[in-house]
């Protein structure tokens, strides 16, 4: 059984984070060494070192620039180490000819993403789950690296009112973006060691694929060299990162304050009886200033529609549905549903001799379905939140972990026998907290559509609290933009159910 609460299903990926710390700033070609002490929610979490180093290959100058970034986070009564290490080969102008990046997945995987540029062109290779996965991303000599919004200033500081288009490699995306600096006005701000600096106050704004992503907004507070001294974003209760010293930045910050799971619940303003059970439930969902449309996705599940309350509110219909509900959506699936991938490792030696074991003797594939997501709710019986997101190789060998874990390792043995299948990521309502917390789940594709099971718990009748952001297939590259959507809506989005069956 789940340890700590009878429904403790949901979760935040650890990977998520990974996601936050793009924004992290870090040292510039004129600062070669530099550490930052990170915050979130008031807490210390962790720390940041960046250098640079000169090097040379036939006869050339060129720059090798690091960053490590170590995070200690609490996940209820567990708690999660999250290392990310980003490392690139530049010119001494900045241009990026070779990035090598890796971020902790599981107890003994660490994915690695990696790639030289040849004619323009930037080979991106993803391996170290037992699977490698490929993309060529174009590539041009003014792309910087994930610390290119300081590089530029430290290179040549900006000026009040002064406007910098920069284009910045996003790690965790492994895709090019285009980051708009914008300078405002001089003003005192308070640092990390409690004095007071006049800074140059730096927005900082980032598109993806030609779409804003205010996720990533940041402010920077900026010294006249062009040093990044202090940073906010505006997620999970505010994220902090102050210019520090070596020993300031690796005191340790005591036991962990700021629990990632609680911080991130969205109370709801009454108590949906029997969750579990529900069928039905119709939500009033409102997001600030976005519309709720660019956030919640329509299926055979979730339809949402404009609230009468106006006002940017929006009315969230959630229906449970099986394998002979909603109409059929199409004869065929794209093969990425299918095909083993660097988290989905479906060809993984014992991945398939659990598919063949747990499914043995059975013909139909939503029986198959079933007996799997059965077997993995009953046999993860280590359920923890110290894995940050394991491959479903690793999960099938340890058999411990939360949601993630759950959904991968079901992806998986789905796919082991020919059932399509993808992760979705969302939010489930928790009773003991009195509203809803961050969840994945999974679904099939049996019968022409696609049907919502939940591993953690063994629901092949998904109910109805269960509220889809967005499913991937955790293919290519970049399998955590998936999760962009939670950074959407953490800390702003207010739910209200209004009609439950």
């Amino acid at each position: 059984m789940i340890r700590c609460l009878p429904r403790q299903r949901w979760n935040l990926p650890g990977s998520l984070l990974a996601i936050l710390a793009i924004s992290l700033t870090g040292a510039s070609a004129a600062d070669q060494d530099s550490w930052d002490a990170v915050y979130l929610g008031g807490a210390k979490i962790g720390h940041i070192h960046t250098w640079v180093e000169k090097v040379k290959d036939k006869g050339r100058d060129y720059n090798r620039v690091r960053m490590d970034v170590d995070m200690r986070l609490k996940r209820r009564d567990d708690e999660s180490l999250i290392k990310l290490m980003y490392g690139t080969i530049e010119t001494l102008d900045g241009e990026v000819l070779r990035l090598d990046t890796r971020t902790q997945a599981g107890e003994t995987q660490d994915i690695r993403v990696h790639g030289d540029v040849t004619n323009h062109k930037m080979r991106l290779t993803m391996d170290g789950t037992g699977r490698s996965e490929t993309r060529i991303l174009p590539w041009d000599p003014e792309v910087r690296g994930p610390y290119g919004a300081e590089q530029s200033m430290a290179r040549k500081p900006m000026k009040e009112h002064e406007k910098r288009p920069i284009k910045m490699y996003i790690p965790e995306l492994n895709k090019v973006c285009d980051v708009m600096l914008e300078a405002r006005t001089i003003e005192p701000v308070l640092l990390g060691d409690g004095a007071k600096r006049p800074l140059l106050r730096v927005e900082q704004t980032t598109t993806v694929d030609g779409k804003r992503r205010p996720e990533y907004d940041a402010r920077l507070y900026v010294d006249p060299e062009g040093q990044v001294l202090k940073s906010e974003q505006d997620v999970m209760g505010g994220m902090v990162v102050y210019r520090t010293t070596r020993d300031a930045a690796l005191a340790p910050a005591g036991p962990v304050k700021f629990d990632l799971i609680l911080s991130s619940v969205v109370k709801v303003p009454r108590k949906i009886p029997n969750a579990e059970q529900t069928r039905h439930v119709r939500y009033r969902v409102t997001l600030g200033n976005t519309p709720p449309a660019q956030v919640f996705p329509t299926d055979a599940r979730q339809s949402l529609r404009d609230s009468p309350a106006g006002e940017g509110s929006a009315i969230l219909e959630i229906r449970s549905t099986g394998p002979l509900d909603g109409g059929a959506v199409t004869a065929e699936v794209a093969q990425e549903y299918l095909k083993p991938n660097a988290l989905v490792t479906s060809d993984d030696v014992r991945v398939r001799s659990l598919a063949q074991r747990v499914t043995r003797g059975v013909v139909d594939p939503w029986e198959k379905a079933k007996a799997i997501n059965k077997w993995v709710a009953q046999n993860i019986r280590d359920k923890n939140f110290k894995v940050a997101f394991a491959a479903a190789g690793e999960v099938a060998r340890n058999l411990s972990g939360d949601c993630t874990e759950h959904s991968v390792l079901a992806a998986a043995l789905c796919r082991a026998v020919g059932i399509p299948s993808r992760v979705v990521v969302g939010l489930i309502y928790v009773d003991e907290l009195d509203g809803f917390g961050y969840h994945m789940w999974d679904e099939v594709f049996v019968n022409n559509r696609w049907v919502a099971i939940d591993p953690s718990f063994d629901q092949t009748i998904v109910d109805a609290v269960h509220i889809k952001l967005s499913d991937t297939s955790l293919d290519g590259v970049a399998p955590f933009e998936a999760f962009l959507p939670v950074v959407a809506v953490v800390g702003r989005l207010s739910i209200e159910p209004i009609e439950i069956r």
